[in-house]
């Protein structure tokens, strides 16, 4: 996978479409980490002088789902219902399904349908996409 993936649309607090798909290597399940940038300077070793990269801040993380040519679905992931059990800010008819999906914490403003949470670090469209 060679370009940089990139949030292309924001379907839902829970699904968003990515810039790559089949085209560019992209299956169904694979994982992805959305990802800000911490800075444009790279670290750099300083005993080799050779760029370490950039501190990347995790904003999210999503699973394939749908895979086209040119773009995928990504869904937020999964919560186990122990792991559900555990949440206590989970209604307790949520814990009857047998899994939860979490929301992904994206802007608002962006969204093309249903409205989401508020919070800090919210995802946008153009953020990086990267595979893990």
């Amino acid at each position: 996978m060679t370009k940089e993936m990139k949030i292309a649309k924001i379907i839902s607090t829970k699904q968003i479409v990515v810039n790559a798909g089949s085209n560019d290597g992209l299956e169904v399940g694979d994982k992805l980490e959305i990802i800000d940038k911490f800075g444009d300077e790279p670290i750099v070793d300083p005993d080799t002088g050779e760029s370490l990269g950039t501190l990347d801040l995790i904003k999210g993380n999503v699973i394939v789902s749908k895979v086209y040519p040119h773009m995928a679905i990504a869904d937020s992931p999964k919560v186990s219902p122990f792991l559900q059990a555990m949440r206590p800010n989970l209604s307790s008819s949520s814990l009857y399904g047998s899994s939860y999906q979490e929301d992904l914490n994206v802007d608002p403003s962006q969204i093309t349908g249903g409205l989401p949470e508020a919070g800090d670090q919210q995802i946008r469209i153009g953020d990086i996409v990267i595979k893990r």
